[in-house]
């Protein structure tokens, strides 16, 4: 919703793409672009800068169609909504470490006793805001990069077996070891594939065979990815 909101609202106050950069101080309107296009999102501190520009709600910004809500507001009042200050609701996640997106990976050891923490604005976590089934990892790896840049923040959900759907980007275990790919489960009968989506050619498919998934130490699905961000 965020790419469109900013791509209408940009429209809406007839301002090119390198005005919108200058205000937020950039050189170039490339990462506009990106926004728009969905590739990325900013982090908070820019999107604060954003709202204050186009004087819209951060919520809002990241939740609702602001294209409907202006033309419903316009239709029956000419008043403008205050912009709300230190509003932003933050949820603590576990934060376990790092996660292969290339070859599997051993994974980094945990301490269940001494867990880090990392906080993430609830706005970016849509309808999971309120879910308590989720964690958070670091990528490590460039085999998602076309989705998920290496060095990212992903927050993870955790799921019933059942629930997970092709093109879902799940992190799974293979014999004791981690990775992160696109659950794929119907290209190949009898089998299971993890895919990655990268702009390295090198990386392949990793075939499994489905009388293989779930039994131990042979692999497991430990959650889909539900958000991602390069900073926070």
């Amino acid at each position: 919703m965020f790419a469109e909101n900013l791509k209408y609202l940009r429209k809406k106050h007839a301002m090119e793409q390198i005005e919108l950069a200058n205000k937020l101080g950039r050189k170039s309107s490339s990462s506009i672009s990106e926004w728009e296009k969905g590739k990325y999102t900013p982090k908070l501190k820019t999107l604060n800068e954003i709202s204050k520009i186009f004087g819209v709600d951060i919520d809002d910004l990241m939740n609702v169609d602001l294209s409907l809500k202006t033309t419903t507001e316009e239709s029956s009042t000419h008043n403008v909504t205050p912009i709300k200050e230190n509003t932003t609701e933050i949820k603590t996640l576990p934060l376990y470490g790092n996660v292969a997106a290339g070859a599997i990976a051993e994974i980094e050891g945990v301490d269940v006793w001494n867990v880090e923490t990392i906080d993430i604005p609830s706005v970016m976590l849509g309808r999971y805001a309120n879910d308590d089934h989720l964690f958070s990892m670091y990528v490590n790896g460039d085999s998602m990069d076309k989705v998920i840049p290496s060095g990212s923040i992903i927050a993870v959900k955790t799921l019933e077996d059942n629930l997970y759907k092709d093109g879902d980007i799940v992190i799974f275990s293979h014999h004791g070891e981690y990775s992160l790919k696109r659950y794929r489960p119907s290209m190949i009968e009898g089998f299971v594939i993890f895919e990655p989506d990268s702009n390295n050619p090198d990386f392949k498919n990793i075939p499994i065979n489905n009388s293989s998934l779930h039994e131990a130490d042979e692999v497991n699905i430990y959650g889909k990815v539900i958000f991602y961000s390069t900073t926070l």
